[in-house]
């Protein structure tokens, strides 16, 4: 079994994100926990922003920026979940569109 495999039961709440080209709505993740997981089912590269308050998911720039992280198209991420607490999502794709299925979990 894989480290990833430990951090999600197989009765953790998922949600579904459907992303477009305009950043979709601020949504709260499904639980709390240290740990998120997003599987794109979808064609195109979402971006996501991940936070403690209504995010607005943007694009890559020239500047950095903590609200555009890339899920590749057909494949998932896992990332560690800053400050506790729950949390919130929004994404956005460049071109098309995409879905995301969201699970939070514990781990380190």
């Amino acid at each position: 079994m894989s480290q990833t495999d430990s951090l999600f039961s197989s009765q953790s709440q998922t949600i579904l994100v459907s992303v477009t080209t305009t950043a979709s709505s601020s949504v709260a993740l499904p639980s709390q926990g240290n740990t998120v997981r997003i599987v794109n089912e979808g064609p195109n590269v979402a971006y996501v922003s991940i936070g403690a308050t209504a995010q607005t998911a943007t694009l890559p720039s020239g500047a950095a920026a903590a609200t555009c992280t890339a899920v590749l198209p057909s494949s998932d991420i896992t990332m560690s979940i800053p400050d506790g607490g729950r949390q919130n999502i929004s994404a956005i794709t460049r071109t098309g569109t995409a879905s995301l299925n969201v699970q939070v979990g514990e781990g380190s």
